[in-house]
């Protein structure tokens, strides 16, 4: 079997670098490349250790510890320890976690396999697999690219969190309960009233109003049918001027809620200065939240529990 150790060190190289750049996109930190190609080579470098007389040096815990400290250290620099041990953790972490995604790949494809003392063996060695090469090539950056994604999507849940509030909506004497996300890029307002718009789907009135009056409510302004009108909601009704890319009308159907209490942490805020735009529409495509709560709803010093009336 013939070991091309030059090209064993290129691809530790490569992986060596993309593991210390999804360090650095996970904490948000700012790309040095100087820094991360100097971190990759001197991580690479081990390779050259495990085929040399200091090899069984390099397999003890205590020296693979301090070798990655050092790659950390080189990679992103020390500013105080909290930066440092953050960085030299996650880099561990993306280490484990693209290890065992090569890992549960390999397993998953694995066909040639023999028992041995009741134990689940691949009958080829990882240098010795004509395919295992090739595999980490093609399947390392795969894995890498679906972590990014994957770290990505988190993080917009958890902003998604962050700016999820419980939301309660009264309609002639109704009462529902909703989930609304505080959107900071909603600044939809009646020119009228000056009122701000909180956006909510349609559905959420059905088990209070037959569907047809809604529906009826949501398309008055196109000279609809009276025939399933709700005097309920006609009465509350109004139209505001509303354009975004893929609707076919320039108005957006509203009404005027009897009042509407939002909880957000430990705040309560409360209004009747507020008109709902109804939405046709999933807000979100997980069901997460069924409303968009217009940032000025939440906005002013409160206390805890505090009634805010606008």
């Amino acid at each position: 079997m013939t070991l091309y150790i030059d090209v064993i060190w290129f691809l530790n190289l490569c992986i060596d670098y993309l593991l210390l750049a999804l360090t650095a996109i996970v904490l948000k930190r700012r790309f040095q490349h100087v820094r991360m190609i100097l971190g990759a080579l001197f991580a690479s470098l081990i390779v050259f250790f495990l085929f040399s007389s200091y090899a069984s040096l390099f397999y003890q815990p205590w020296v693979k510890l301090l070798y990655s400290a050092i790659i950390v250290w080189i990679a992103f620099g020390f500013r105080r320890m909290s930066y440092y041990l953050q960085g030299l953790l996650m880099f561990y972490f993306v280490t484990f976690m693209t290890g065992g995604g090569l890992f549960a790949l390999h397993y998953f494809w694995q066909t040639d396999v023999g028992i041995l003392n009741g134990m689940t063996v691949s009958n080829k060695g990882y240098f010795g697999s004509g395919i295992s090469w090739v595999f980490v090539i093609i399947g390392f950056p795969l894995i890498w690219w679906f972590s990014k994604k994957r770290f990505e999507t988190m993080e917009w849940k958890q902003v998604q969190y962050d700016q999820l509030v419980d939301v309660d909506i009264t309609v002639a004497g109704y009462t529902f309960k909703t989930r609304g996300l505080v959107d900071s890029g909603n600044q939809l307002t009646d020119p009228i009233s000056k009122k701000p718009v909180m956006i909510i789907e349609a559905k959420l009135l059905y088990p209070y109003f037959n569907q047809q009056a809604v529906e009826h409510i949501m398309t008055f302004h196109e000279g609809a049918s009276e025939e399933h009108a709700d005097e309920r909601l006609v009465e509350r009704a109004c139209i505001i001027p509303y354009r975004v890319i893929g609707q076919s009308t320039p108005f957006l159907s509203g009404i005027r809620p009897d009042s509407i209490v939002i909880y957000q942490q430990e705040n309560r805020y409360e209004t009747t200065n507020v008109i709902l735009g109804l939405q046709d529409r999933e807000l979100s495509a997980d069901g997460v939240f069924r409303s968009i709560v217009h940032p000025k709803l939440v906005l002013g010093g409160t206390t805890q529990k505090a009634s805010i009336i606008l």
